[in-house]
């Protein structure tokens, strides 16, 4: 027999079923209301549908009568003596006249309880992070002139809140100073909590770190006492200077993005290539050269992290480059602040607005 033809069946389905279901008609006549409904808000069969929450009229926003003349489902919440309903109403003619509205009704209390706690801690870490970022935007140098010898301008954007580039300018003896720029793997929490890590080993460093090889080592011993996973790893380009002799040290821990230096009449642009492996866990001991560059006054050197370089456009399916580079650093004038300035903004323009990786670029000017 058709479940159509056995009325009582229907009801008894319908009384079995777990969401709260009504029958309204075009009047606001509750008609049927299903036994989980009449457990809840009692048989109140035959009144208006809105005394079903102690209303004295029609409510401004009735979905039962929106769906009737709309001929489509409406949704809406309601709550009511601190139990949250979604509510969804139907149209449909059950006879040759009467048209009528089906409404369910789920009980949304506990997730709507979950959802006040997800935003709640949601809130806490936005707040967090927020905090984070201007620590490390705060961790970074100011633009300057350090120690009558050096120059520095910089220029950050990082892909997401947390970057996970850092550079730094550090005087570890009388006559030596560290010039560093770091990438380190990933973005988020994770990679500005390996950047301020990196950042405190190298401003914690003695005076003998200031031989290149001393300094990978120092920062091997230190990435290897956080037993991290294999996954991690640091990419960092160091520069040991000499304040008196104008000599830089350079050595490269697997950064791939050589240091330009800009002669001081601008005429050329020349890369620094110098290998070696980045900080990891399967990095033991220091393997790394060193280039040793005699800079004059008024040369500049440039340091710069991938997000510049491999800013990809996919509509021309190529890499900004070092040759995007080389050109605005031979075009775009003397002044330091607005050469940085420009990479960024060229490469991120590049890029189609909307960096996929984190970008740093530090100027160093010889005095």
């Amino acid at each position: 027999m058709p479940i159509s033809a056995n009325k009582g069946l229907m009801y008894q389905v319908l009384d079995n079923l777990k969401s709260m279901i009504r029958i309204i008609d075009e009047d606001n006549n509750m008609i049927y209301m299903n036994k989980k409904m009449r457990d809840q808000f009692g048989d109140k069969t035959g009144k208006k549908c809105y005394t079903l929450f102690h209303h004295g009229e029609k409510c401004e926003e009735c979905i039962g009568c929106k769906s009737i003349e709309t001929n489509s489902d409406q949704t809406r919440e309601i709550e009511y003596k601190g139990k949250h309903y979604r509510v969804i109403a139907s149209p449909a003619k059950l006879t040759r006249s009467g048209l009528y509205s089906i409404e369910f009704f789920q009980d949304i209390t506990e997730q709507k309880k979950l959802e006040r706690e997800f935003m709640e801690h949601y809130e806490k870490l936005k707040g967090d992070i927020e905090f984070a970022k201007q620590m490390q935007v705060k961790a970074l140098p100011d633009d300057g002139i350090y120690w009558n010898s050096l120059k520095l301008n910089s220029a950050y954007l990082p892909s997401e809140d947390l970057g996970g580039d850092i550079f730094d300018i550090v005087r570890i003896d009388r006559d030596n100073c560290i010039i560093y720029i770091a990438d380190v793997s990933g973005h988020g929490v994770r990679s500005s909590l390996l950047t301020m890590f990196l950042r405190q080993v190298i401003r914690g460093l003695k005076p003998n770190a200031a031989e290149p090889i001393a300094f990978i080592e120092e920062m091997i011993k230190g990435y290897h006492n956080l037993n991290l996973d294999n996954e991690n790893y640091i990419s960092v380009l160091c520069g040991i200077y000499n304040i008196k002799t104008r000599g830089l040290s350079l050595i490269n821990a697997g950064h791939n993005c050589p240091p330009i230096v800009l002669d001081a009449n601008r005429k050329k642009a020349t890369e620094i290539v110098i290998k070696g492996m980045p900080i990891c866990s399967l990095l033991k001991r220091p393997n790394h050269q060193v280039r040793i560059v005699q800079m004059e006054k008024g040369d500049k050197i440039l340091l710069y992290t991938d997000g510049v370089s491999e800013a990809f456009n996919n509509k021309d399916d190529k890499s900004f480059g070092i040759e995007g580079i080389k050109k605005v650093l031979l075009e775009c004038g003397n002044d330091n602040e607005t050469i940085v300035n420009k990479l960024i903004n060229k490469a991120k323009k590049f890029a189609g607005g909307t960096p996929t990786d984190d970008m740093a670029v530090v100027m160093l000017e010889i005095l």
